[in-house]
């Protein structure tokens, strides 16, 4: 199997910069004008010694990486900059459209119980990148896990097949390693040769979708700074951002599910326009039934439709 030749651990070119949103001209890098290397978060770098068990296999298998802090994510990959138009500037970055959350068992059990688990894909979703990787890493017997192996295995599934997430397992810290190897190597060629620009993100925080000045989706990329920058878990947000996180709330309401509904009532004052309107309680409680939901455009269903209406309809407590 090939490996990148080069494989020296690169100090983050963004130590001690800024990380706010500042406006920058577009930017374009060119084929043979940038390099893909990997960006590790430094969360996956703690470990015993100077390098984890992570980096130092990494470093073994001849992976480019870097470790800096990310806001959201584990992994990403970037386009940098191999010959800066000013010397004395850092490489500058664009992100490519990939992102890794990496979840030994043991974490992802405490992550369920103490909620992070949904908060986190939320985040990942909104991060502005399309291909989200959920890597699921084994961690000795689940016999002595907190929570059952069927849990385990149904929030993997719906991370999967609700939240469109690619979920990968591993057996241990070695095999995760190849597979981030694996990944960079196909970016690497998937990237070779292609012109790469940069995109804004929209003005209510969302990426904008649009591919801006690139006639190809694929290469119409955030910069690095944008993208850690709009990832700030404490950052101030929108109203469809609280509003989604609000509905999200509600047991059975997964990203897709808030996303129809936010697709007709994008805000909680249009939703609550839309039951004012309603004729009767019993109008009310079917109002959200028929909203269609995910891949499959099934109906989002009269039981969550009527916890809704009671949710912002009734003074009372749910029933």
């Amino acid at each position: 199997m090939f490996w990148p030749q080069t494989h020296q651990y690169l100090p983050p070119p963004y130590s001690g910069a800024s990380e706010g949103s500042v406006q920058q001209p577009p930017l374009a890098l060119g084929p043979g004008e940038y390099r893909v290397l990997l960006c590790v978060d430094v969360g996956e770098a703690k470990g015993a010694g100077h390098r984890s068990e992570l980096l130092l296999e990494l470093q073994r298998l001849h992976v480019t990486h870097t470790v800096r802090k990310l806001h959201v994510g584990d992994f990403v990959w970037v386009a940098q900059e191999t010959r800066p138009r000013d010397p004395a500037a850092r490489p500058k970055e664009l992100v490519l459209d990939h992102i890794v959350e990496r979840k030994r068992l043991d974490d992802l059990c405490s992550s369920i119980i103490d909620g992070r688990f949904r908060e986190q894909k939320f985040r990942l979703k909104r991060c502005g990148l399309g291909h989200r990787v959920y890597l699921v890493e084994e961690h000795g017997s689940a016999d002595h896990l907190s929570l059952p192996e069927s849990t385990l295995l149904q929030a993997v599934t719906n991370t999967q097949v609700i939240d469109g997430f690619f979920v990968k397992r591993t057996a241990d810290i070695k095999e995760s390693a190849a597979y981030l190897a694996l990944l960079t190597q196909g970016l690497q060629r998937l990237y070779q040769g292609r012109t790469l620009c940069s995109r804004p993100w929209g003005p209510s925080g969302d990426p904008d979708s649009r591919p801006g000045s690139s006639p190809d989706p694929l290469c119409s990329l955030l910069t690095f700074n944008d993208f850690n920058a709009g990832a700030i878990k404490n950052k101030a947000q929108s109203v469809r951002e609280v509003f989604a996180r609000q509905l999200m709330q509600v047991r059975g309401v997964s990203g897709e599910k808030a996303a129809a509904i936010m697709d007709q009532y994008g805000t909680p004052a249009s939703l609550l326009a839309a039951y004012d309107a309603c004729a009767s309680p019993k109008e009310q409680d079917m109002l959200l039934s028929t909203i269609k939901c995910g891949p499959l455009q099934r109906n989002l269903g009269p039981a969550l439709s009527r916890t809704f209406s009671q949710l912002y309809c009734c003074y009372g407590p749910l029933t």
